[in-house]
């Protein structure tokens, strides 16, 4: 658990907010159960069902290779996942007040991206399905680097593309692994339903008084 002294100052306003993507955007854990299964019966493998993917939530296309998919390529199980998410599409819901939110801060004037360790092109299909691929600056999936989150690797990314310092920008996550890739990237943290971060939020509209937006404040 991080203690108090750990935590660091959320920018108000920051130039830059990232979003982890499943969990905090959009809600695609039935969708996920659904594909995973699809893909382990494929392989004679015993379906994994709700409570051991929640277990392993988040954890990235690499590792899924890793444990429940020995020895499978990377490529090969991005590509299987994106046709499997085109037969599951109707089990993808966004969060409540997605839209509104995302789209206020850029119509404050801050830079939105991204952070998934799910592959760019499904994070991209999942956005357009929703309706809000115009409303982020820049993607970044976990097949864009060695290692998905807990590693620092795509958090550094997605900063790169926006053009933005860590200390600048805020992400806003769900998990353990949000929590330890931002902390190793320098970036403050957002816990969505979650403790443990250097702030909580329990609706994705508490982010904007939360950043100083929309209480005449201004991005810098």
């Amino acid at each position: 658990m991080t203690r108090e002294h750990d935590r660091v100052r959320i920018p108000r306003p920051p130039r830059a907010v990232l979003f982890d993507m499943d969990g905090v955007l959009v809600d695609t854990f039935d969708a996920w159960v659904a594909v995973l299964d699809e893909c382990r019966e494929r392989r004679g493998m015993t379906p994994l069902g709700p409570v051991p993917v929640r277990a392993c939530w988040g954890q990235g296309l690499t590792a899924d290779c890793e444990t429940l998919f020995p020895g499978e390529s990377p490529a090969i199980l991005a590509r299987e996942y994106d046709e499997g998410f085109e037969r599951h599409l109707g089990k993808v819901r966004g969060e409540n007040g997605v839209g509104d939110t995302v789209r206020a801060l850029r119509a404050a004037g801050l830079k939105t991206a991204v952070v998934t360790n799910s592959p760019a092109a499904l994070a991209r299909r999942i956005l357009s399905l929703l309706r809000l691929e115009d409303a982020f600056d820049a993607v970044a999936g976990g097949d864009e680097v060695p290692r998905g989150k807990p590693d620092p690797g795509l958090v550094t990314l997605a900063l790169g593309r926006l053009g933005c310092a860590p200390h600048l920008a805020v992400l806003v996550g769900d998990t353990a692994l949000d929590v330890a890739a931002s902390r190793a990237a320098s970036v403050p943290v957002v816990g969505y339903k979650l403790d443990g971060a250097d702030a909580r939020i329990d609706r994705l509209s508490d982010l904007l008084p939360l950043l100083g937006i929309g209480v005449g404040e201004s991005p810098r």
